[in-house]
């Protein structure tokens, strides 16, 4: 026996399997990642097109559709990698959005995520930012109290 969930795709409710349904939420983010701009415009348009192949395949409305139903699908629309590569911006990147936050780590820390934060927000290795606040720290050239406010101030992952 397996689960089924009821989705709207492209305006049109369907009932799907619980695979096809991972499956298709999967194949459609991975295309939102690779479509630069006016990704919810084309996520529609593709889901419009899911729609029209999965009542093709549907005899009647009251069948469930299937992996292979979706894989059918997808197969005729083309593979996320057709859309573009996964590195392109994003539409919010493009919307001067600042996709990367400064956060302190809740992995990687050695007292409150400070450095590891900053580490990874400046995309350096967090124990050469540790030694560098350290030997700011014990010759003068910051207070330990900079560490403390920046401990306040940044938002824990």
């Amino acid at each position: 026996m397996k689960e089924t969930i009821n989705a709207n795709i492209g305006q049109q409710v369907f009932t799907l399997d619980r695979d096809a349904y991972d499956r298709l939420t999967i194949y459609l983010n991975d295309v939102r990642r690779r479509i630069a701009s006016d990704a919810d415009e084309v996520i529609g348009d593709i889901e419009i097109r899911i729609a029209e192949i999965l009542r093709e395949s549907l005899h009647s409305s009251m069948m469930v559709v299937t992996l292979a139903m979706v894989n059918m699908a997808i197969a005729r629309i083309g593979a996320p990698e057709d859309f573009g590569s996964a590195t392109q911006e994003t539409s919010e990147s493009s919307r001067g959005v600042e996709a990367k936050q400064l956060r302190r780590s809740r992995t990687n820390r050695s007292i409150a995520g400070v450095c590891g934060g900053i580490a990874d927000h400046l995309g350096i290795d967090a124990t050469i930012l540790r030694i560098v606040m350290l030997f700011l720290i014990i010759f003068g050239g910051m207070s330990l109290w900079v560490y403390i406010i920046l401990w306040l101030l940044i938002p824990e992952e």
